[in-house]
């Protein structure tokens, strides 16, 4: 007898027919809740504000730009005036052979604002830039002999005229900084833009499991309905255990699918969370709203807009501009330098009731290297290719932009004909189904032409929604690809 069961186990098949007689014979399954009931509701609008306050990705933009800004202050301060002030003291003294008068002394000490034989008090401002400075000096003396004492002022001043810039380098440098900085204010405002689209991508996406979700379990009603549909027919015997079955297993595949949705939109909130810089814990629902609408409807209109507005192509102008600059700075190097000095000092001899003045001006000028090993020149080479590198970058991103626009402004068109043809699949899916049912209550179809045109019907919701989907981030993508 032993012998007999196991041959029978082995027959192919045999293990599925006492599963399925098993399932056939267990209590119909209950439709699962809905999970979102009671959760509040979240808009996009505040997904957009709690994205641009609170998300990690804006934060980190504007981090970027705060350090940017410090860097400029300190740019425009190393070549704007800075004020110093010094103080000092000083002994004088000399070999009593070769001792001089102490009023000689001090007036030979005043015209030049030196020290004096004796005690010296000094204390002096100057007042500097880049391409000038301004300073001045006074020495107070106290000799031995306490009637010999001298005070002298001293006045001296500098200016570059000519470096081999207009407006100096250190305008230029001034200008590089200021240009970093724009350059810096653009990539915040594209970090910004980009955490806003990214962020309603995951939007979007949650919200198409919120849908996907009410579809599955609308499914599980329908698929309950017909299991009890079923039951009636086979009590009415006009249904076989088979089709009561089959409607099991339906239901089954249902549920599931109904869990695999809620995971799916749990991983995908969290998501959003992370975006939005929320705890993952954190439970809501998300309104529906409206559709984005695509900023452009043809190519040749969105790829104007692109040139117009993608950071990318701002921010290459920007740097074209700055190696201008900064080829101009590097010729610089081999011009010379003209600067004109003067000074003006003024003493008093308070021993003879004298004063002395004088001054002084002139000009230097610092000529370039006579040989540097080359590197003025390659410098100016490296300025030059480094315009040419940023010029050939500026092309290449314009022919980039022009095909990534074209290629959006078809999968817009796309997903709306797509969406469209959905919408007719539903129809046509729904109207099969419903025709299905009422003949197989007459009597004129099979339990499995209700399976398949019920497949057909969960086929086609789905099918709508993802369309929806598809046409939302067809559209994000193309705004974004715009710059807008």
């Amino acid at each position: 007898m032993k012998t007999l069961i196991d041959r029978v186990a082995r027959v192919p098949g045999f293990c599925f027919l006492l599963g399925t007689l098993s399932l056939l014979h267990a209590q119909v399954p209950e439709s699962n809740q809905d999970p979102l009931a009671g959760l509040p509701v979240v808009t996009l609008d505040e997904c957009v504000k709690a994205a641009l306050e609170s998300g990690p990705d804006a934060a980190l933009a504007k981090l970027n730009l705060d350090a940017a800004s410090a860097i400029l202050t300190q740019s425009r301060a190393k070549q704007g005036l800075t004020l110093g002030e010094s103080a000092g003291y000083s002994h004088s003294g000399t070999s009593s052979s070769n001792a001089v008068s102490q009023s000689s002394a001090s007036a030979a000490a005043a015209a030049g604002n030196g020290a004096v034989l004796g005690e010296n008090l000094k204390g002096a401002f100057l007042l500097s830039g880049p391409d000038s400075n301004l300073g001045l000096s006074t020495v107070q003396s106290f000799p031995r002999n306490a009637t010999d004492r001298v005070t002298s002022f001293g006045l001296t001043g500098s200016q570059t005229v000519w470096d081999g810039l207009p407006g100096g380098v250190a305008g230029a440098n001034l200008q590089l900084a200021e240009a970093a900085y724009r350059v810096a204010a653009i990539n915040e405002e594209a970090a910004l833009k980009t955490a806003v689209f990214q962020m309603e991508q995951a939007y979007y996406t949650a919200l198409g499991d919120q849908k996907t979700l009410a579809v599955r379990l609308a499914t599980q009603a329908m698929a309950q309905a017909n299991l009890l549909q079923e039951q009636s027919l086979f009590q009415a015997g006009r249904a076989t255990e088979l089709d009561i079955l089959q409607m099991k297993v339906t239901l089954r595949q249902a549920q599931l699918d109904w869990n695999k949705a809620v995971a799916q939109l749990t991983s995908d909130r969290k998501s959003l969370s992370v975006a939005l810089g929320w705890s993952l814990d954190k439970a809501y629902q998300l309104s529906e709203g409206s559709f984005p609408t695509p900023l452009a409807s043809d190519t040749a209109s969105g790829v104007k807009l692109a040139m117009e507005h993608r950071p990318e192509l701002r921010t290459l102008a920007e740097n074209w501009r700055s190696a201008q600059t900064s080829l101009l700075v590097q010729k610089a190097g081999s011009s010379p330098v003209v600067t004109v000095t003067g000074s003006l000092g003024v003493g008093q001899d308070w021993s003879t009731s004298t004063g002395t003045e004088n001054f002084a001006v002139g000009a230097d000028i610092a000529l370039p290297p006579v040989y540097d090993g080359g590197l003025n020149s390659a410098q100016v080479r490296g300025a030059n290719g480094q315009i040419e590198v940023i010029e050939l970058q500026q092309a290449q991103t314009r022919q980039t932009i022009a095909v990534a626009v074209e290629k959006d402004v078809f999968a817009v068109q796309d997903a709306k004909d797509r969406l469209d043809l959905a919408q007719t699949s539903l129809e046509a899916a729904q109207g099969q189904y419903d025709l299905q049912k009422s003949k197989l209550v007459l009597g004129l179809a099979l339990t499995t032409d209700v399976l398949t045109a019920f497949t057909n019907l969960v086929s086609a919701r789905l099918g709508l929604e993802q369309a929806k989907s598809v046409l939302v981030l067809a559209i994000l993508q193309l705004n974004n690809d715009l710059g807008l």
